[in-house]
């Protein structure tokens, strides 16, 4: 676990981490790295490592989040199941650039037969140096729901950071029963949370990161393309095949209840690899974070438009900014329904 005077662990579901209030400060957010560390994807792994370094020299930032899917046990893709050993060669990366990292799982961090389960790698990413991490309720669906509060030397919580796990695969089996979803017992948890702190400071704003996107994603865009000119384009486009979005077919209640509840203002996910789109909807900017993946898709070390990080940047002021940080060619800007 990371060791600092400005990280406090107040309870298991909760952090404090204290920031400089009239500084901006930034995030960057890596997504689905697939980080392989077997026979196979050696060649890959290194390319991997060298973008992650890129980008990190270029942003700075003060803090890394990994929104899922950070690992691949994947047999015929890694050459391993062993994810204990992934998991411990990801942390000794992170550690090396000494800032503190945080993470959620996605749905690929533990395949079918591989070695730990995500309770196991919890455990492991505990005792990163620079990692920032607790699984969380034992009661809650999931593993690693918690809250980063970035607060002032005065203890004023400045902006919450909600780390919530959108789990697997649906009941029945793994891959077959299709996409999980944020479940409603880590709904009302993380609302409940969101509450207490509104009641001290009504004009709180909150981040919330997980891996898989919630329906309103796809839902949001298209009503974009219709001509929809309550939705906002931010940045991004979506280069999936046939305009695919990775949601569950499970109902989901998170992105209501985020807009009824009027604290969480920016969501950030992962999954659709080739999905870079960010837009404005109800009231809260929805991100797909440029992927690193070199290994999950057929043929994607080939692609570089979707490679890349994401920069967010709390400002001195206490506006957030979020720009994408590519590796190469921006994917295009033209999505129809942006004027």
């Amino acid at each position: 676990m990371y060791i600092s005077d400005r990280l406090k662990q107040k309870d298991n579901e909760t952090f404090s981490f204290e920031i400089e209030k009239d500084r901006d400060f930034r995030i960057l957010q890596l997504t689905d790295l697939h980080m392989g560390f077997g026979f196979l994807s050696r060649k890959k792994d290194r390319l991997a490592m060298t973008s992650i370094r890129t980008l990190i020299e270029e942003t700075r930032p003060h803090m890394i989040v990994l929104t899922g899917d950070s690992t691949f046990p994947f047999l015929p893709k890694a050459g391993t199941l062993n994810n204990r050993r992934q998991a411990i060669k990801l942390m000794e990366f992170l550690d090396d650039f000494e800032i503190p990292y945080t993470l959620v799982f996605g749905n690929h961090d533990c395949e079918m037969g591989c070695v730990c389960s995500k309770r196991e790698l919890a455990e492991l990413y505990k005792k990163g140096k620079y990692c920032i991490f607790t699984e969380g309720r034992e009661d809650l669906t999931g593993v690693g729901n918690f809250i980063i509060e970035l607060t002032a030397d005065s203890g004023e919580v400045l902006m919450p950071m909600v780390m919530l796990d959108s789990n697997m695969y649906g009941e029945g089996g793994w891959f077959y029963s299709g996409f999980d979803r944020i479940h409603d017992d880590q709904v009302d948890w993380c609302m409940e949370r969101l509450k207490q702190l509104q009641q001290k400071n009504t004009d709180i704003k909150a981040m919330a990161f997980f891996h898989m996107p919630p329906a309103e994603f796809k839902e949001a865009y298209e009503k974009m393309k219709l001509g929809d000119r309550s939705i906002i384009y931010c940045h991004g486009s979506v280069g999936e095949k046939d305009e695919y979005f990775g949601i569950s077919r499970f109902e989901g209640t998170f992105f209501d209840r985020a807009v009824n509840n009027g604290v969480i203002k920016w969501i950030f996910c992962g999954h659709d690899h080739l999905n870079t789109l960010s837009l404005i909807y109800k009231g809260i900017q929805i991100t797909y974070g440029m992927s690193i993946d070199y290994l999950g898709y057929k043929n994607i070390h080939k692609s570089h438009i979707q490679r890349g990080g994401t920069l967010i940047t709390r400002k001195a002021g206490g506006d957030v900014e979020v720009r994408m940080v590519p590796l190469g060619p921006v994917v295009s800007a033209r999505v129809r329904g942006v004027k």
